[in-house]
């Protein structure tokens, strides 16, 4: 190959190179969205868990036997 030759392939490797650079930043931003839209979905759902779980420790448990005041047993 001539030098003119050589130099004509490399740009041309160099222009494929970066249209797969681009795509792969493509691609890698629409996943990293995608996982942060999952991750952020999740995070919500625990959160509000949560606070599900925070109230009901918080209720009066009534109606469960042997919860009754004043029923202790005799040591």
């Amino acid at each position: 190959m001539s030098w003119i030759g050589t130099m004509g392939f490399l740009q041309d490797m160099a222009g494929r190179v970066e249209e797969v650079a681009a795509a792969g930043g493509k691609f890698a931003d629409a996943f990293v969205r995608t996982a942060g839209a999952t991750v952020a979905g999740a995070l919500v759902f625990v959160e509000r868990e949560i606070g599900y779980a925070q109230k009901a420790a918080k209720r009066p448990k009534k109606g469960r036997p042997g919860d009754r005041e004043g029923t202790r047993k005799q040591e």
